[in-house]
């Protein structure tokens, strides 16, 4: 009975067990959050003072040491060990990582120059997930360059006793391959020549995914798309028939709501109703209101795709801002024909602005009264990112053109010229951004509304300074804008954990008043900011500094990489 009970004690005391907390001892090359994360804990960041620390049950040590060895021999260490144990209430992960597996030589035999792809240089650690990977990439390259029917026989040899790896990459392609029949499935009033007209390949072109992966985009670019399934698996020699089904949403009616805040313009709510497929062929129209402590405005749009990548859109616009010295409200009319080639986008306006200046405090900067501007605008922009919310690679480029002449209907003859250029590098910490704009203003005759101008400070400009303060202000201390503006930013950004990348930055802005900003007076920022990654993009917060001034700085919150 005594035995009974002594072994039901010591069963019961094994089984709830107090949970204790983990730490790592031996690991030079991954991290203990790494580690965490692969026992399937996720410890609080060292400012998550919110969240208490994880801990683990004693139970499960021995079932998870395993786990930590296997995790290093999938990234090359073939000879590592763990083991655990339990001090001052504490459960310790021993490792002993030893050598790793060096890549000693790479052999790679292909008619396309795949070095760039191979994630191995010789004396490099072999990371066997790394080189799964590879494969896949390779097979990719492949299929971007038209061939469809890839053998590859890629191996690695390791030699254990030497810890050495020799890679082996042997490619044979077949013949290259071309689109075949194109095949096309839609419901609800969706015209199979529209969503042709949508795809960047047409039947006897050259194979490639990536025109394939462009289409995707571009038919889910219609708000009215549910679902979209290009199908060109069935291949027939070097013929690729293509089958494409696509369906639109059984409810197209789509009501939306939210709220934000910035540091421009403080609180945002936003608030609209569109129809998504209004008679037919992903035909859109709708009304859409939005106010923040700066800006609001409500407007009525619509949006009408055409054959050939065309897009004809319009919207009717009441808009009120707030400056600094006098108040703006305005009646806008606008008429867009858009085309994209990839990855060129062009688009063609003209507008119509019947603009009232009020509650100005200057009258020879900011005169009271209406203007109306009657303008063509032209506009031409390349997108090569790899990411829109959050990029690491690639450049975007953007050319901004409009004017008028003093009319009946336009009470200026006027240019005004925008052109803006980002570019991002990927380092080995991290990713390196440029930003670089240029934008100018020359009045010929009559007047433009001062709403016109070039306003720089913020968080999309200098960010020493807040929302439009900087620059020439009047007497009463109010920035006045420019006629030309040349602005640059650098941003280093690196993660410090899966969630969070920190950033160091500098801005300088050049400003004007004619079409070339003043180069002997720059206006320089320098600071830090950080990243929260989520979903919709980036929780971003930047404090910028007046390099010349450490007493001026500003503070910037916002969603999303700026550029």
């Amino acid at each position: 009975m005594i035995r009974f009970i002594t072994a039901f004690i010591i069963l019961t005391h094994t089984l709830y067990a107090a949970a204790l907390p983990v730490k790592f001892s031996g690991n030079k090359t991954f991290s203990d959050r790494t580690l965490y994360e692969v026992i399937g804990l996720k410890p609080p960041l060292f400012f998550e003072f919110w969240k208490s620390e994880q801990k683990l049950d004693p139970n499960k040590v021995k079932a998870l040491t395993p786990l930590i060895e296997n995790f290093y021999k999938s990234h090359g260490f073939y000879n590592a060990k763990a083991k655990s144990d339990i001090k001052d209430n504490t459960i310790v992960f021993l490792i002993k990582e030893n050598e790793p597996i060096k890549v000693a030589k790479i052999s790679a035999i292909s008619a396309l120059d795949i070095k760039p792809i191979i994630p191995f240089h010789n004396q490099d650690r072999f990371d066997p997930e790394a080189f799964v990977k590879s494969k896949k990439e390779i097979r990719k390259f492949y299929a971007n360059h038209q061939y469809c029917n890839v053998e590859l026989n890629a191996k690695a040899y390791v030699d254990i006793e030497k810890n050495l790896a020799y890679i082996v990459y042997d490619v044979k392609p077949n013949e290259k391959c071309f689109f075949g029949k194109i095949s096309i499935e839609t419901k609800e009033n969706i015209s199979p020549e529209i969503i042709k007209s949508l795809l960047y390949f047409k039947q006897g072109d050259p194979y490639s995914t990536e025109l394939i992966k462009r289409s995707y985009k571009e038919i889910y670019a219609n708000e009215g798309i549910d679902r979209v399934i290009i199908d060109d698996s069935r291949h027939n020699g070097k013929s690729v028939p293509v089958d494409v089904k696509v369906s639109a949403y059984p409810k197209p009616i789509h009501i939306k709501a939210g709220a934000g805040f910035s540091s421009d313009e403080g609180i945002n709510l936003l608030m609209g109703i569109k129809h998504r497929n209004i008679l037919g062929d992903l035909k859109t129209v709708g009304i859409e209101a939005r106010y923040s402590q700066i800006k609001s405005y409500i407007q009525i749009f619509t949006d009408v795709p055409l054959v050939n990548h065309y897009r004809l859109g319009g919207n009717i616009a009441i808009k009120r801002e707030i400056y600094d010295g006098y108040n703006e409200e305005s009646l806008i009319t606008r008429v867009d024909l858009k085309r994209s080639i990839f990855p060129h986008r062009f688009r063609g306006s003209i507008f119509y602005e019947d603009i009232a200046t009020t509650d100005s405090n200057d009258p020879i900067n900011f005169p009271n009264g209406k203007l109306q501007i009657f303008s063509p605008e032209g506009s031409w922009e390349v997108d090569r990112r790899d990411s829109i919310i959050e990029p690491s690679k690639g450049y975007r480029l953007n050319a901004r053109v409009m004017g008028s002449i003093k009319s009946q209907l336009s009470d200026a003859t006027y240019y005004k010229l925008f052109l803006s250029g980002s570019y991002h590098l990927p380092v080995s910490f991290g990713v390196t951004s440029f930003r670089l704009k240029y934008g100018a203003i020359k009045l010929l005759q009559g007047r433009i509304p001062p709403s016109y101008r070039f306003y720089a400070g913020g968080m999309n400009s200098n960010r020493a300074y807040n929302f439009r303060q900087l620059g020439p202000q009047n007497s009463n201390g109010d920035p006045i804008g420019a006629f030309s503006i040349t602005e640059g930013s650098v941003e280093l950004r690196f993660p410090l954990s899966e969630s969070f990348k920190a950033v160091l930055f500098t801005d300088i802005t050049y400003l004007g008043d004619t079409t070339l900003p003043d180069y002997q007076k720059p206006y320089i920022s320098i600071g830090p900011g950080i990243r929260y990654k989520t979903p919709i993009g980036p929780i971003a917060l930047d404090v910028g500094f007046d390099f010349n001034d450490f007493s001026r700085f500003a503070i910037h919150f916002h969603i999303g990489e700026l550029f």
